[in-house]
C-alpha cells in the first residue's frame, strides 16, 4: 500500500509539470571537475547532538554516521553489511557465545590528525555500557559482554549468539577517546564537544554551529581514497527553518538545494516545479501518542483502548498527511520481516470507545460534558513541537476525543525544550505526538519492557511480563521462523493494551534542486551518500553559506 501511494503521488505531482524537467537531466562533468560547491539541506528541526554518548534524535544520527564520523559497517542498497570504518570482520562461534573481530582501516584520521583506532572503539563501547552514562540506546548492546583490543586496529568483541548482531554498528559512531575520555560522564550532555566543537573523522570537518539556524560542514581532504577520498562538495550546510512555509520558500527560490521530509501539503509544488524532482521512498518511523502511563487516567489499558478507538486515526492520514501514509496497527513497520501483516488494525468506534470507558470507571457524573472518576476528570494536556502535521495532529485529536466526554488542551512547544521534557526523568508530559525512529536490528525494550519504565523513552510506564519475555527471547533467537510467531503475539498483545497509539507508518519525500546531482535516498537515511553529491562547475555559486 505505501508503494502505490507513494509511486501514484508521485506520478500525478510529474505529471502536474508537463514537458521536459531539467532538474532530471544530469550534465555531462568529467569526475575530476565535479570538486567544489556548496550544498544546502533544509530540516524542520534542531540536530541535539554530535555526541554518540547523549544524542536521542534522528537528525543528529545521520549528521553523524554519514556526514561528520564513521561508523565501523554501513548497509548496502540489499541491507546487507559492508566495511567502512572496519574494513574487514570475523566471527567465531562457540559454545553459545559469538566472539566478533573488526580490523579497522589504519588510514583514517581525526580531524586533529589522530589516528582512529580500536581503542577509540572499545571507549565508546565502555562508554555505552556504563549504565551510569544512560545511552539512550542501550539495549543494542545488552547481548555484548565485552570487548578485548588486539592491537591498535584490532578489536574483539564477546556476546551472545543473537540476530542482526552487526546491526547497531551501522548507527553507532566511535567517539575520539584522546578528546572525550576524561570528561565525567555527568557532564557529557553539557560538554562543548557536542554542539560547539566535535571532533569526527568522517568526510567532512565540522566548521561551526549556530543553534537554532545551522550546522556547517566542509570536505574533509583526508579521507581515505579507498572509500572514495575527499567528498565532491567543498561545504555541507544543514540549515534549520522550523517554519515549514519559509523552507518550501527557500528551496523554490534556490536558496536551500535538499529539502528532506517535505512536508504533505507541498508535495505537489515541490514536484511540480520545473527545477526540482522529489524522491519518495518507505521509512522505518512512525508517528504515535505516547500516554504517560504514570497519571492515573492512563494507568488502564481499556482507558488507552478507548482513546485509540476515539481517534479518527484513518482521518489524520487523509486530512493532515494528504493520504501519505499507512494507518498504523502496532510498533513493527511493514518494512520489516516480523511485520504481523495479517493483523488488523483499531479501527474509528466511538461507540466501542465510550462502554470501555464506562467499564473503566470514568462517567460523566456531574453532566458538565467531560467523564471523572475517584475526583479525577478526564483531562489531559497533549503537546508537541512546531511541526505543523503534528500540530493539525493534536487539534483533531483533541475534537476527535471532546465526542466521548474526555477534555484535551493543547500545547505547541519549541523543539528543544520540548525533547527536553519528553526524555526527563521527571515525565514533564501528560501525553504528546512524536515519530519513532525504528532500527533494522528491532528491539523494543528501550519502549516496553519493565526495566525501562523510567529510562529516557519508557514513557507508557508499561509492563507486561508476558511481552519481557518476548522481547527478551527474540533478541536471541537467529532462526527467524522460529521467532516470527512470537514477534506476531508481541504485537497482538501490543495492540490489545496499547501503551501507545500507533497513528500511522510514515513514507519520506525529499524535495531536490537541479543543481544538485548524484543525490540518493531510501530507507537507510536521506545523507546516505552525502559525500557522492556534486555540483557541475557552472553551477556553483558565491554566497554567505559557501565562505
Amino acid at each position: 500500500m505505501r508503494r502505490t501511494v507513494i509511486a501514484g503521488l508521485t506520478t500525478a505531482v510529474l505529471a502536474a509539470c508537463g514537458g521536459d524537467r531539467s532538474a532530471n537531466r544530469e550534465p555531462s562533468v568529467a569526475e575530476s571537475e565535479r570538486h567544489g560547491g556548496t550544498a544546502v539541506v533544509g530540516f524542520l528541526a534542531e540536530a541535539s547532538s554530535m555526541n554518540e554518548f547523549v544524542s536521542t534524535d534522528t537528525n543528529a544520527d545521520e549528521l553523524r554516521s554519514f556526514v561528520l564520523f564513521m561508523t565501523l559497517i554501513q548497509y548496502d542498497e540489499n541491507l546487507q553489511p559492508v566495511p567502512y570504518l572496519a574494513e574487514r570482520w570475523d566471527t567465531v562461534t562457540e559454545d553459545g557465545e559469538l566472539r566478533l573481530t573488526f580490523h579497522l582501516r589504519r588510514d583514517v584520521m581525526w580531524h586533529d590528525g589522530v589516528p582512529t583506532t580500536a581503542h577509540d572503539v572499545k571507549f565508546t563501547f565502555d562508554r555505552i555500557k556504563d549504565p551510569t552514562t544512560a545511552y539512550p540506546h542501550a539495549f543494542s548492546f545488552a547481548l555484548y559482554d565485552r570487548a578485548v583490543v588486539q592491537d591498535s586496529f584490532t578489536i574483539t568483541f564477546y556476546l551472545q549468539l543473537h540476530p542482526d548482531f552487526m546491526d547497531p554498528w551501522r548507527r553507532v559512531s566511535p567517539m575520539p577517546r584522546h578528546i572525550l575520555v576524561d570528561v565525567p560522564v555527568a557532564e557529557l550532555a553539557s560538554h562543548p564537544f557536542g554542539t560547539q566543537n566535535p571532533l569526527g573523522n568522517g568526510p567532512f570537518r565540522f566548521v561551526e554551529h549556530r543553534p537554532g539556524d545551522r550546522w556547517v560542514f566542509e570536505a574533509n581532504p583526508d579521507f581515505p581514497e579507498a572509500l572514495g577520498g575527499r567528498p565532491y562538495l567543498d561545504r555541507l550546510v544543514y540549515r534549520i527553518i522550523e517554519e515549514p512555509t519559509t523552507l518550501v520558500s527557500e528551496f523554490l527560490s534556490g536558496e536551500v538545494d535538499v529539502y528532506v521530509a517535505v512536508r504533505p501539503s507541498q508535495v505537489r509544488e515541490v514536484g511540480a516545479h520545473r527545477d526540482a524532482r522529489i524522491i519518495s521512498y518507505p521509512s522505518r518511523a512512525y508517528t504515535f501518542i505516547a500516554w504517560n502511563g504514570r497519571l492515573p487516567l492512563f494507568q488502564d489499558p481499556r482507558v488507552r483502548r478507548a482513546l485509540t478507538l476515539a481517534i479518527d486515526r484513518r482521518g489524520i492520514v487523509e486530512a493532515a498527511r494528504y493520504g501519505l501514509g499507512e494507518l498504523a496497527k502496532g510498533p513493527v513497520p511493514p518494512y520489516h520481516w516480523a511485520h504481523h501483516a495479517a493483523l488488523e488494525a483499531l479501527p474509528y468506534d466511538p461507540q466501542e470507545a465510550r462502554a470501555l470507558l464506562d467499564e473503566a470507571g470514568w462517567v460523566d457524573r456531574d453532566a458538565d460534558g467531560v467523564r471523572d472518576r475517584d475526583g479525577l476528570r478526564a483531562s489531559f494536556e497533549i503537546k508537541t513541537n512546531a511541526d505543523p502535521v503534528r500540530k493539525d495532529i493534536i487539534t483533531m485529536v483533541q475534537a476527535d476525543l471532546a465526542q466521548v466526554g474526555v477534555e484535551v488542551r493543547l500545547r505547541v512547544q519549541e523543539a528543544q525544550s520540548f525533547r527536553s521534557d519528553v526524555v526527563s526523568k521527571e515525565r514533564r508530559f501528560d501525553a504528546f505526538v512524536l515519530g519513532w525512529q525504528t532500527q533494522f536490528k528491532l528491539d523494543d525494550r528501550p519502549l516496553f519492557a519493565c526495566s525501562a519504565m523510567d529510562a529516557p523513552f519508557g514513557w507508557a510506564a508499561y509492563c507486561n511480563p508476558r511481552v519481557d519475555e518476548i522481547l527478551d527471547q527474540v533478541t536471541q533467537l537467529v532462526d527467524r521462523s522460529q521467532a516470527l510467531s512470537l514477534w506476531h503475539e508481541y504485537q497482538e498483545i501490543i495492540q490489545r493494551d496499547q501503551p501507545l497509539t500507533f497513528v500511522y507508518y510514515d513514507v519520506t519525500i525529499d524535495g531536490v534542486r537541479g543543481r544538485i546531482h548524484g543525490v540518493e535516498a531510501d530507507i537507510r537515511g536521506n545523507l546516505m551518500n552525502v559525500k557522492d553529491w556534486w555540483i557541475a562547475p557552472a553551477d556553483r555559486r558565491l554566497t554567505a553559506l559557501s565562505r
